[in-house]
């Protein structure tokens, strides 16, 4: 979550006006970090079903479900050819559980490393679907 948060309340704000493309794969980034999140979650439930621990397992479910919605809402905007907007940055903080808090330090020094990163997960989502017909 410190790299979501990262990204989202220090990065994006100061790439968004110069550097859409840059902002995209951000935000690509963002919304692939979230799903692996909630795939982490939904994983730990599973075994906590396995185990009958039931009530356990169903407040994770409620406690992590919005990271699903946000990961969706970002990675949908990461993969739009649209210009990102700081009206649509914000409705992504608000997705996320409001314990969003700025990190004090950085760790991404260069973000410029996740250049790339949106046409990866869109190389990435057409290996998934590929159609069954007959």
């Amino acid at each position: 979550m410190r790299v979501v948060a990262e990204i989202l309340l220090i990065h994006l704000p100061e790439v968004l006006p110069r550097d859409q493309a840059l902002a995209h794969d951000l935000l690509a980034v963002v919304g692939t970090a979230l799903n692996t999140i909630y795939e982490d979650a939904e994983r730990s439930t599973e075994a906590w079903d396995k185990r009958a621990y039931h009530s356990r397992a169903d407040m994770m479910r409620k406690e992590w479900v919005w990271a699903l919605a946000a990961s969706n809402y970002a990675l949908g905007l990461a993969l739009r050819p649209d210009p990102l907007t700081p009206a649509a940055l914000e409705k992504v903080e608000q997705l996320i559980h409001p314990g969003l808090q700025r990190p004090a330090r950085r760790q991404i020094t260069d973000p410029a490393r996740f250049r790339g990163a949106a046409q990866a997960v869109r190389r990435q989502q057409a290996q998934k679907r590929k159609p069954i017909r007959g």
